[in-house]
């Protein structure tokens, strides 16, 4: 699997490998390109691209994301 310390290139991989996943009718490869674009994102967030933060209350569920733009 590829390695880097750039948020940016995870990002731009798990973007790719959405794009591989929405082009094939191959139900196996679109499981397996979006597998690794989650993979790909786990890493960015891993190294501070994205903040996943979860809400104190149930309630009101908020989503945020900080995203490195290339």
């Amino acid at each position: 699997m590829f390695s880097t310390d750039n948020p940016a290139e995870y990002l731009e991989r798990a973007g790719m490998h959405e794009q591989l996943a929405a082009a094939t009718d191959d139900l196996p490869a679109r499981r397996m390109h979006l597998a690794m674009a989650a993979e790909y994102r786990r890493k960015a967030a891993e190294i501070g691209a994205i903040q996943i933060v979860r809400p104190s209350s149930g309630r009101d569920a908020t989503l945020k994301l900080h995203v490195a733009a290339q």
